[in-house]
């Protein structure tokens, strides 16, 4: 399928993941924290796939958190600290 990220969208990625996380992909770039905590919980399945969906979604939407959604639903579910970091880019030219 190739890379998760790059400078442009991955459409592959962006299709196959966005089955696997309706709830979180259905969100905008003006969800709050608290609708994208809640859309994890509902498309959770296993730990990579949720994470790769989670910062898929929040790298197209632009979503920039003071505290991480991701991490959130990480304590909420009892799981393992930093089991997902979200998206970081620097592109350079």
């Amino acid at each position: 399928m190739g890379p998760l990220f790059c400078v442009v969208d991955n459409p592959v990625a962006l299709h196959y993941y966005a089955r696997l996380g309706r709830h979180v992909f259905a969100l905008g770039p003006d969800a709050t924290p608290e609708q994208v905590i809640a859309a994890l919980k509902k498309d959770y399945s296993t730990n990579p796939i949720t994470c790769a969906v989670y910062r898929l979604a929040a790298w197209k939407n632009q979503w920039h958190f003071a505290i991480s959604p991701a991490q959130e639903v990480g304590v909420e579910l009892k799981l393992i600290p930093q089991w997902c970091s979200d998206p970081h880019f620097s592109v350079s030219n």
